[in-house]
């Protein structure tokens, strides 16, 4: 499965959290640059406010396919388990987050990602 910059975005607007991924099988890609198609400023915003700078760079500049344990290690996704884990260990994230969910939670959201968040509102220009 490749993942594209639009998947990353319905991630964040989705609220997740944390990112589990099958260690042993698939993929998570940016190919925008192999088929010519431009981040535009709100998706190279929201990237790059999620993946550490270096992990963000080689992404988007390489579109370099990260099997799950090179996603982990560069910080793409927090956890690369076994596909018998994939479920389970999303649902012990989750849990361990249901008290922390609500309006504060989604306040410091807001104010952590307030950059990407209103690059990608701008309707003036979206596609830069």
């Amino acid at each position: 499965m490749v993942l594209s910059a639009a998947a990353l975005l319905r991630e964040y607007g989705a609220s997740a959290t944390s990112r589990v991924m099958r260690a042993d099988r698939g993929c998570w890609c940016l190919p925008e640059a192999d088929i010519d198609i431009p981040f535009t400023p709100g998706m190279a915003a929201l990237i790059q406010s999620r993946l550490a700078p270096q992990s963000a760079h080689e992404a988007m500049l390489t579109a370099r396919r990260y099997g799950g344990s090179d996603a982990e290690a560069a910080g793409i996704v927090d956890r690369a388990v076994a596909e018998e884990a994939v479920r389970s260990t999303a649902i012990e994230i989750a849990q361990a987050q249901v008290n922390k969910a609500g309006d504060t939670l989604g306040t410091i959201k807001a104010r952590m990602y307030a950059p990407a968040l209103a690059t990608l509102r701008d309707t003036a220009d979206p596609l830069g």
